[in-house]
């Protein structure tokens, strides 16, 4: 696996798999139609944040976009292309993260996750701090879950 800056071109190739990636989890296409501005990644928001994309060879097999902020930099996007997923993509992504933003100064990223995802987050170290209420047609109860992860030695402290 190689880690390296994304660039503006990678765009169009970045959107197409965070929508192939929250695709994964089985939501409906109605649904999906409503996060798709969510989903897209533009070359302006690549040329103004840090954004690394993991590659298995030559393909693109998921990218982390991080919104860098005191004392917490938020993690905007991290997608795993289904077909890479229990690869340790993610992992090494979000480990890439987080020492980019240590070296920076943060202490925590903050992560606003999807709930099929708190599961990973958590192994990797991230604390689950709160919630907010995301319900969905079919699912009126679902909540996003809010979690930190250290990326220093000092302790998180909820955003």
């Amino acid at each position: 696996m190689h880690i390296r800056a994304a660039h503006e071109r990678d765009a169009p190739a970045l959107s197409a798999l965070a929508f192939e990636a929250k695709a994964h989890w089985g939501y409906s296409v109605a649904q999906l139609a409503t996060w798709r501005e969510d989903l897209v990644i533009t070359p302006r928001a690549l040329a103004s944040h840090p954004c690394h994309v993991a590659e298995l060879g030559s393909e693109i097999a998921g990218f982390c976009l991080l919104e860098p902020a005191a004392p917490h930099w938020h993690v905007e996007h991290l997608w795993v292309r289904p077909s890479c997923m229990g690869r340790g993509v993610g992992r090494a992504l979000l480990a890439h993260a987080a020492g980019e933003a240590a070296r920076a100064g943060a202490i925590a990223l903050a992560i606003d996750a999807d709930p099929n995802a708190q599961g990973f987050y958590l192994r990797c170290g991230a604390v689950r701090v709160g919630w907010l209420a995301a319900p969905i047609d079919g699912q009126p109860d679902r909540e996003r879950p809010q979690l930190l992860l250290a990326v220093s030695g000092r302790a998180c402290a909820a955003p």
